[in-house]
């Protein structure tokens, strides 16, 4: 059981890992695309604009506490 639970926090670290802000932009970064799509407005520039908003908001926030261990 334990095994099972280091392997659910490294795929969870992979996936989301330690900021949820850049979670969430790509989430709204994807919805926007689909419903800028759908109602047939061009949304090719919408995500190099994220990924230069995201560099932003990751560059501008305070880092993460790596020296944080789970337990």
């Amino acid at each position: 059981m334990r095994a099972l639970r280091v392997v659910l926090d490294v795929v969870r670290d992979l996936v989301i890992g330690d900021d949820w802000r850049m979670l969430v932009g790509i989430a709204v970064m994807l919805l926007l695309i689909v419903g800028g799509h759908a109602a047939g407005w061009p949304v090719w520039w919408l995500p190099p604009v994220t990924v230069l908003v995201m560099l932003g908001v990751g560059v501008s926030s305070e880092p993460p506490d790596v020296c944080r261990r789970r337990r």
